[in-house]
């Protein structure tokens, strides 16, 4: 009997070799592949989070541009009010009574009298800082008015008027005065504050809206020569905006009372900052701005061309007029 042959089967592959590991060239290639793909990806996401950043900046610059202009608008149109059914005189306020509408150039608010703030002492109060948190030719503003409607107990107020704080003004015995200006805070930004007297009278200052580098005020005058005691008819229409201290006329308190008596609109320049970082370029936030506008910046008042360093932060402007309502 004939024996067959054995099949001999092999197993399918070029080799029964086993795999012996990666070479060392090999494995330089897929680390420096996987380093590759690693630092696109943490350029992604810093480039995402970078615009989110700016975009959420940007929504909070127009937020803190519009609570601002709203509260400073609302509370010009009432400068001058006065409860007429009460107080018993016509509709021009006594001539011994202060202005409706009165301010500071460049100036720090003085704390212990508000009252008494004075032109050019924006060096004081600073605390020695020499950049823009502080000492940037921020204006005061000061708005009078009755806390009170017609027909109302003098001695309660009625909540109809508000005071800088956004609050019923509190006082119902004698005209009422809101301040706007801007201060350092703990933090080191400048933050536009309002000034106010509360229910026992004491003068109490809030924090309104931070990052606030600048406040400029141009007052909108009828028939009024800079540093001249007032002469000839008015109306209701501004024919010229002036400065602050071009109101003043040296030497009679009368005079420049009465100056402050034509004063028909306001113009009011803001520039609002971010934190640093908030800027996708950084370089390119060195700019000068007219806080004004344009055409509204004068050699006498110099830093309402504010030049802000490369630091990074996202800034809008903002400027805004105001017709007076009121006498």
């Amino acid at each position: 009997m004939t024996r067959r042959p054995r099949l001999q089967l092999r197993r399918a592959g070029p080799s029964s070799r086993r795999q012996g590991g990666l070479t060392l060239v090999e494995l330089m290639v897929a680390l420096v592949i996987g380093l590759v793909v690693a630092a696109a990806a943490v350029a992604a996401l810093l480039v995402a989070r970078n615009g989110f950043t700016t975009v959420d900046a940007t929504a909070q610059l127009r937020e803190n541009a519009r609570f601002a202009a709203d509260l400073i608008q609302r509370m010009a149109v009432q400068a001058g009010f006065e409860d007429v059914a009460q107080r018993g005189f016509s509709v021009v306020p006594p001539a011994d009574k202060p202005p409706a509408i009165q301010g500071y150039d460049n100036s720090i608010l003085n704390a212990a009298n508000p009252d008494a703030s004075t032109n050019g002492s924006r060096s004081s109060g600073c605390g020695g800082f020499s950049d823009t948190s502080c000492v940037n030719g921020s204006d005061v503003l000061m708005i009078r008015f009755w806390g009170t409607s017609p027909g109302a107990d003098p001695t309660v107020a009625d909540g109809s008027m508000i005071n800088c704080a956004g609050v019923g003004e509190p006082e119902g015995t004698d005209r009422a005065t809101s301040i706007f200006h801007v201060v350092r805070s703990a933090s080191g930004e400048p933050t536009l504050a309002c000034t106010y007297r509360d229910t026992g009278g004491v003068w109490t200052t809030m924090p309104l809206v931070p990052g606030v580098e600048s406040f400029q005020v141009l007052y909108g005058v009828d028939n009024v020569v800079p540093g001249v005691a007032p002469s000839g008819t008015t109306d209701s229409v501004p024919d010229r905006y002036l400065r602050a201290s071009q109101l003043v006329v040296a030497g009679d308190a009368a005079a420049t009372l009465a100056n402050w008596r034509r004063v028909r609109s306001l113009r009011i320049g803001l520039l609002f900052r971010e934190p640093t970082g908030t800027a996708q370029d950084r370089d390119a936030t060195a700019v000068t701005y007219n806080v004004l506008g344009d055409g509204f910046s004068v050699s006498g008042d110099t830093l309402s061309q504010l030049a802000v360093p490369a630091d990074g932060r996202l800034r809008q402007a903002m400027v805004f007029n105001i017709h007076l309502r009121n006498p």
